[in-house]
């Protein structure tokens, strides 16, 4: 059994923008298949700049605020309630377009 709290764990950063903050909640290890379980939150005006991966599949739940996500060049509205998942070798981007953090719940599975 694994017991993480949120509001206990450090700040750390997406590595590829190293100004937006998570909380990572499984690291990769943890679980098998999971490459990471984490929260991150974009201020207003943030973005997670586009990227891919080759191996892995990836789930974002958008849990509070607004927002732009590109996929391959395709401009998606996101906001709360709203998942997401991108698969191997799409280019992917979030941007918080709003006026209010963009909290957001992913997880990685290779």
């Amino acid at each position: 059994m694994k017991i993480t709290s949120l509001d206990s764990l450090p700040v750390a950063y997406v590595s590829h923008d190293s100004t937006v903050e998570k909380k990572v909640l499984l690291k990769n290890g943890d679980v098998p298949h999971v490459t990471q379980l984490a929260v991150a939150t974009l201020k207003p005006g943030e973005q997670a700049t586009k990227h891919h991966h080759n191996d892995m599949t990836e789930t974002f739940h958008f849990q509070s605020g607004w927002g732009e996500m590109e996929i391959d060049d395709k401009v998606l509205e996101v906001k709360a309630g709203i998942t997401v998942t991108v698969f191997p070798g799409e280019a992917h981007e979030i941007r918080n377009t709003g006026s209010e953090n963009l909290v957001v719940l992913y997880f990685g599975i290779v």
